[in-house]
């Protein structure tokens, strides 16, 4: 039961229907959910372990909100952690491992030609987590965990999921024909393109990248 609110409580996040600051009150969505407030107290936890709710003195618990430079952070993260995870997972497949990225990327495809929106934005980031899986390193899925639902927010913030299934295909083809280096330089330019789209997006400014990858 805490697996389902708290998936509902992260899709009306995710939608939009609960805003950044928004209160969160245990008793209102144990009503909402038809269920008792412990699986709901539950639930909340989960999402303040993956950064989508914080603990405000003066508020209690609200949806969490991203300024520029937290957004900045996120994307410095995600480019770190997700080209290492993408060349161990181009290594890992090289060794033989299974992968099911092709299948994932065939999934948000057709979400993409049926109109579904919201099904290719769960398959691409889905990608994502796949990625990091198939890494085979405990360690960085751990180190990603706390950002995970800020990052998944973020993901859905490109109208263009064409482009962005696009993007991956071309990763998934570096990952599956085990070229660690390229797939690795794919998926970091792919993440700086996602970040200057995201800064234009939330912020109304163009994200200039430096040749260290920071930006100004």
């Amino acid at each position: 039961m805490r697996d389902i609110v708290a998936e509902e409580i992260r899709a009306q996040i995710f939608d939009g229907r609960l805003g950044e600051g928004e209160r969160l009150v245990e008793r209102e969505l144990a009503e909402q959910f038809g269920v008792s407030r412990h699986p709901v107290r539950e639930a909340l936890r989960v999402l303040q372990r993956e950064g989508l709710v914080d603990s405000l003195r003066s508020r209690g618990l609200v949806v969490s909100a991203l300024n520029r430079q937290q957004v900045i952070d996120l994307y410095a993260i995600r480019e770190a952690l997700e080209s290492l995870a993408t060349r161990e997972a181009a290594k890992r497949i090289a060794a033989g491992a299974p992968s099911t990225l092709a299948e994932t990327i065939a999934e948000a495809r057709a979400a993409v030609d049926a109109g579904d929106i919201e099904a290719a934005h769960e398959a691409n980031a889905r990608f994502h987590d796949e990625l990091v899986a198939l890494s085979g390193n405990a360690s960085l899925e751990q180190m990603l965990a706390p950002v995970l639902g800020r990052l998944h927010w973020l993901f859905r913030q490109v109208a263009d999921v064409s482009y962005v299934v696009d993007d991956h295909a071309r990763i998934a083809d570096a990952v599956i024909a085990g070229d660690a280096e390229w797939a690795s330089a794919l998926a970091k330019a792919h993440v700086l393109a996602y970040r200057a789209h995201t800064m234009k997006l939330l912020f109304g400014e163009d994200a200039r990248v430096d040749e260290g990858g920071s930006v100004d």
